[in-house]
């Protein structure tokens, strides 16, 4: 009886197995990622027509009575819908509470790009309620979740490895932007800028043809045309580049606001010790109060932005918007909605670019004939401070406004912006949250293990000291009986001196200059590392300066702390590269184990936490909980068994199953000790 079950045991599994084979052949994998990739988009576009719909749908529910809509009563319908938002998110699907983006870059940081299948069904139902509610939110977010979720979901039941699982994951993501901007070209840098952090040649097909699928899947049902249709406007003088540079100045700044204050709203109504639904209530209710006022800050907003980019509102009432705007966004994310910071940021924008237009021509008329091109600059000019995507930014706004003449003003203001944000804070509004849990998303050269590592973590304490006073005699006979081949010199306060090998002194020695004092070899030029330098600038300076050991010193009390060398180096990178490749392979091993079940968990030790003044290989953890990474001070440390944890660290730790949280969190707190 047992033979049918096992003959369709193997019909599935048989054609998983010749797929894998397929993609481990180099010249098969470009055709089989394209169709995949294909596949992925046209569910991304499928699934952007579905979430419009939805969100018109409860909003025809939430507002389709008049006796309600047309009195104060209304003020209460986004508390209604935060508090249905609150249920899905505790009880069903926590992955969809938030903006979105965070989700996806996290699943891919911790678990390869896998993501729970129910996510796609609850990461569309959550947004659309909080949109159709009222909900000061955007659609981008969810849409790249909803085409994230099913990319990942697809490469998982093909068995696929966490290198193509996460490629999926960034083309259904680039799918679901391209789709609801109707933008192919922003949707793939959405999908290589935002999501993979890279331009990886592998990617850059499968996730523009993704892209380009979803946005031609969504067009054929819903129609081709710009999102936000302007005219289009000529920028007659030249000096209005540099007026455009100034407003990407003060976007810069905007954006640092807006990406902190998303987090800062979050962290306040976290730490609000009452019941979920009491938090999403009280949300709702600020959101409703404001809407009786500023109706144009609810819901997603386009008709207001584009109303800005058309010079169709006075000064005070751009200042309201832009005020209101803002505390309505925060507070839908902080109090539990579902939704994107996306088109927030391009409300936030294009309101304070017509502000600064309008202020323009009040001053220069005759050079500022159109300031509704600040507006369509501005739009772009925070989000790209803020999500620190200038590419994505860039293209999104021509493509949504359909006037590629603007490019050169877009592109100053956009970049101006990215720069004074990145210059300021390394954290966009998608990875500060990620950030403060202690799971630092790499981009670029970060990926460099050299750049995340300090020279304090790597350097060896001094072990021979010497005063200039000394004769070489002495030190020689010192320096000659102790395993290092390097003294460090110091003057009559302590401070660095220079270096001094047993070469050196051997050689003056033979010279008859026993009796000569160290101050003789003194040497300020020798190049000097601080604590908190990293081992990529060490190893530059090595280089440069052809030295094999390097001083390490206080900035303030001019101490000698300890010596890095060569070796010291070397082993840091390998203890740290060794580290991240068991503890993926570990949790890999769990989540095999348990069938992908577990989660992340950061715990702050504060007293009387037993973990505090331990070594990790101290702690009386079960095997199925695994420290990630230690937060100290704002720095990253990747634990190994040596490491002693302190108090105030954040530590954040992996658990499966998931009825063992409650015993390692017990334990790491404290409780009961």
């Amino acid at each position: 009886m047992s033979y049918p079950h096992t003959m369709n045991g193997l019909f599935v599994r048989r054609p998983l197995a010749e797929l894998r084979l397929w993609l481990r052949h180099p010249y098969r994998e470009p055709l089989v990622v394209g169709v995949l990739a294909i596949g992925v988009g046209m569910i991304g576009g499928l699934g952007a027509v579905l979430f419009r719909e939805m969100i018109t749908g409860f909003a025809l529910i939430f507002h389709g009575v008049n006796a309600v809509n047309h009195s104060a009563w209304r003020a209460g319908i986004p508390a209604v819908g935060l508090m249905l938002v609150g249920l899905i998110t505790h009880f069903f699907a926590r992955e969809v509470k938030g903006h979105g983006v965070p989700q996806l870059l996290e699943s891919l940081a911790l678990r390869g790009g896998r993501i729970r299948s129910r996510v796609a069904i609850f990461g569309i139902l959550a947004p659309a309620i909080t949109i159709g509610a009222g909900g000061s939110v955007g659609r981008e977010g969810p849409i790249a979740l909803i085409g994230g979720s099913f990319g990942s979901v697809l490469g998982q039941w093909l068995r696929l490895s966490d290198k193509y699982i996460s490629l999926l994951l960034a083309c259904g993501a680039a799918a679901g932007i391209a789709a609801t901007f109707n933008a192919p070209i922003a949707g793939g840098f959405f999908g290589l800028e935002i999501i993979l952090g890279s331009y990886a040649l592998g990617a850059i097909m499968p996730v523009f043809l993704s892209a380009v699928t979803g946005a031609t899947v969504f067009d054929s049902i819903m129609g081709n045309y710009p999102v936000l249709p302007i005219p289009h406007y000529t920028v007659i003088h030249p000096v209005a580049l540099v007026f455009m540079i100034i407003l990407g100045f003060l976007a810069g700044f905007v954006g640092i606001a807006y990406s902190k204050g998303l987090t800062i709203s979050e962290d306040l109504l976290d730490k609000w010790n009452v019941p979920f639904w009491v938090k999403n209530v009280t949300g709702g209710l600020v959101i409703g109060i404001i809407g009786l006022w500023v109706p144009q800050v609810l819901g997603v907003g386009y008709s207001s932005i584009h109303r800005a980019l058309i010079d169709g509102f006075g000064a005070l009432t751009l200042i309201l918007l832009l005020v209101f705007k803002y505390i309505a966004t925060l507070t839908t994310v902080g109090s539990g909605g579902s939704g994107g910071v996306f088109a927030p940021s391009l409300f936030l924008g294009s309101v304070l670019g017509a502000l600064y237009g309008d202020g323009l021509r009040s001053i220069f008329p005759q050079v500022i004939p159109h300031p509704e091109i600040y507006a369509v600059a501005g739009m772009g000019a925070i989000f790209a401070a803020a999500a620190q995507a200038p590419f994505v930014a860039i293209t999104i706004l021509l493509e949504v406004t359909g006037d590629y003449q603007l490019t050169p003003v877009v592109m100053a203001a956009c970049v101006t912006a990215y720069v004074v944000h990145g210059v300021l804070t390394r954290d966009s509004m998608y990875t500060v949250k990620l950030s403060r849990r202690g799971i630092r998303i790499l981009r670029g050269n970060e990926v460099r293990p050299t750049q995340s590592i300090t020279v304090a973590e790597a350097m060896e304490s001094p072990q021979v000291l010497f005063f200039l006073g000394e004769s070489v005699e002495s030190a020689f006979r010192k320096l000659s009986i102790e395993p290092t081949r390097v003294g460090v010199l110091r003057d009559e306060k302590s401070h660095f001196a220079g270096l001094i090998t047993l070469d050196d002194l051997r050689a003056a020695l033979e010279q008859g200059r026993g009796a000569t004092p160290l101050s003789q070899f003194s040497d300020a030029g020798v190049p000097i590392m601080e604590p908190n330098d990293t081992l990529d600038t060490a190893m530059r300076r090595c280089i440069l300066h052809n030295a094999s050991v390097l001083p390490v010193v206080h900035p303030q009390t001019q101490e000698v702390m300890g010596l890095i060398t060569e070796r010291d180096i070397i082993r840091a990178y390998d203890a740290f590269t060794s580290r991240s490749v068991e503890l993926t392979a570990k949790i890999q091993q769990l989540r095999e184990i348990h069938e992908n079940a577990g989660e992340f968990v950061q715990v702050k030790l504060i007293p009387p936490s037993p973990a505090i003044g331990q070594p990790l290989m101290a702690l009386h953890l079960p095997a199925a909980a695994v420290v990630v990474s230690v937060k100290r001070m704002g720095k990253l440390v990747v634990p190994h068994g040596g490491t002693i944890l302190q108090e105030n660290d954040d530590v954040l730790v992996f658990i499966t199953p998931v009825n063992s949280m409650e015993s390692v969190l017990s334990y790491l707190n404290g409780q009961g000790v």
